[in-house]
């Protein structure tokens, strides 16, 4: 059996779009100029609203929203034909990210790459078009005439059947594509079919941490060298207002127009769509092969399963992610100079976060730097399933520029980290990351979820 080395692991490509910001560039400009893309919610197609549907569970009146950003450039990504209504189109965004990515990398899908890649996607189905589609050919149209037949019992045979052709022919064709891709595993095949040399494909469905369990999984797999290159994609596509009433149910979401994490008016989140992927080399590959380096990898960890019961329990779970992502840093989390941090304005989270981030400093000492904080929630939103993608792509830009990046949370009375002689600041504006003398650079990012699940990774500058 291969073990595992302690070989160094990079970030050597990098792609993502979030709400209207669809290069890394411009999501790094869009941090560093404070910008929010919080957008009111359209009303439902039937003009009924989502606490219509589901009473006592209001949706948000905003969401930092994909719109025209969800989409693929068909010249470099195939398009079928017959590309019709009940396609699940979050493949082609995918695709679109993992092309960007892999072209960062210098490794452009369909020439001729000799390197085996491993392809690890973080994504949940969701009521996508072609499972919608699939359910009403499978299903609803069975219903809808179960329902009439209870109403019109006098109604013959040969009506129902005339009743159920018409329906049928009103509904969007199912091709055998979108059975195969309703699903999020046919999505991640046919992701993988799109990469010449890909030798694993695998679905992280951890929700809001599935890009740490993508970078635990990716970093053995390069250790290990089961693969040369390693591609981790996470997205949140557009949420249906259906979809949106659903999760109201399960996330307290906030009323305001804007994120107050830590503050008393913090009274929930707000949500967020879009994706990004990474490209992760062995250090001495990446090296060889000329690649641009942005960050290393220390560590990564994802924990699940553990109920959400209280703050302290969230605040545990989070800290053994944390430890287990920091296990290689010499003084563990005091050699950390910035915490990319969940705040997604949940007061549960929001609580858990505070208490550890007091815990981990209380013994940080006058000679180590103060800790800086931020989050890009404020300015994105929380975006789901990408939650933790979006976070890891603001620290690698981050450690790349050597910026501490600001927030766009205003820092008033009721904001609760600012107190007086702490080890610790919120980021208002962008400034230089000064490095210390005895270490290079790192930041640790985290992510809570409300399942209980928590992730968290370590990155590290890379000496020029």
């Amino acid at each position: 059996m291969m073990t595992t080395t302690a070989e160094n692991i990079v970030f050597t490509g990098l792609s993502g779009c979030f709400a209207r910001a669809v290069t890394p560039r411009e999501i790094w400009k869009a941090i560093l100029r404070k910008r929010s893309f919080f957008a009111p919610l359209p009303e439902t197609a039937d003009g009924h609203t989502a606490e219509e549907l589901f009473p006592g569970c209001p949706p948000p009146e905003v969401c930092a929203s994909l719109d025209d950003s969800f989409s693929c450039r068909a010249d470099h990504i195939p398009l079928p034909p017959d590309l019709g209504i009940g396609d699940n189109t979050d493949f082609w965004f995918a695709a679109q990210l993992l092309h960007d990515a892999l072209c960062d990398a210098g490794l452009p899908p369909g020439t001729n790459q000799t390197d085996r890649i491993a392809l690890y996607v973080g994504y949940d189905a969701g009521l996508n078009p072609a499972l919608v589609n699939w359910l009403w050919h499978a299903n609803a149209v069975g219903q809808i005439l179960g329902t009439l037949q209870r109403f019109f019992p006098e109604a013959s045979y040969e009506q129902m059947d005339a009743l159920r052709t018409e329906i049928t022919n009103t509904l969007p064709l199912l091709k055998r594509r979108q059975l195969a891709m309703a699903r999020g595993d046919g999505v991640v095949r046919a992701l993988a079919q799109t990469i010449s040399a890909c030798d694993t494909a695998s679905l992280c469905t951890a929700g809001e941490t599935s890009v740490y369990a993508g970078l635990e999984a990716a970093s053995n797999a390069l250790r290990q060298h089961q693969c040369d290159v390693a591609v981790v994609l996470t997205l949140q596509p557009p949420i249906p207002q259906t979809q949106m009433a659903g999760e109201a149910a399960l996330l307290p979401f906030s009323r305001g127009a804007s994120l107050a994490p830590f503050t008393e008016n913090s009274t929930g989140t707000l949500p967020g769509e879009g994706g990004a992927a990474f490209v992760l080399r062995r250090l001495s590959d990446a090296q060889k092969s000329g690649a641009p380096i942005y960050a290393k990898l220390h560590g990564s960890s994802q924990l699940s399963g553990i109920a959400p019961d209280s703050p302290a329990a969230l605040e545990e779970t989070l800290r053994r992610a944390l430890h287990r992502a920091l296990r290689r840093i010499p003084n563990g989390f005091r050699d950390i100079d910035y915490w990319e941090m969940n705040a997604s304005g949940i007061p549960q989270e929001d609580a858990a976060e505070e208490a550890l981030l007091k815990r981990l400093t209380m013994n940080r000492g006058a000679h180590i730097p103060l800790l800086a904080l931020g989050s890009a929630k404020t300015s994105f939103g929380h975006t789901m399933t990408a939650s933790g993608a979006l976070g890891l792509l603001k620290g690698i830009l981050a450690v790349s520029h050597r910026v501490l990046p600001p927030s766009v949370t205003p820092i008033d009375e009721s904001f609760r980290l600012k107190e007086p002689e702490q080890a610790y600041y919120w980021v208002q504006e962008a400034r230089p990351w000064i490095a210390s003398s005895t270490r290079p650079r790192r930041l640790a990012v985290s992510t809570i979820s409300h399942t209980g699940n928590s992730g968290a990774a370590i990155l590290e500058e890379v000496a020029e």
